[in-house]
């Protein structure tokens, strides 16, 4: 059974100044890594629920019928700012 690791990189932020206006003030270029415990460091909690189901799904299988060719998911924070690229670590 699979069971990697996610990537969850900030790759783009919708504002003027390139962080985002949340609590978390996410930038650009920000790189967390989902496993079995919730990432660090200081990933915003609205953003976290909102990528956790495509992580999980993406955690246990080796592809899902909604990825990009690359294999990568690009999920929208719930307030719209800040788009964050999903790609599974593959270990060897």
């Amino acid at each position: 059974m699979a069971n990697y690791k996610i990537r969850c990189e900030v790759v783009k932020v919708n504002t003027e100044t390139g962080c985002c206006p949340g609590s978390a003030k996410c930038k650009i270029g920000e790189v967390y890594n989902i496993g079995p415990r919730t990432p660090e460091p200081g990933m915003c909690g609205r953003a976290f629920h909102s990528i956790h189901p495509m992580a999980l799904a993406m955690r246990f299988t080796d592809s899902m019928f909604w990825e990009k060719p690359d294999g990568n998911v690009e999920v929208t924070c719930p307030d719209g700012f800040v788009l964050y690229r999903l790609s599974r670590i593959k270990e060897t």
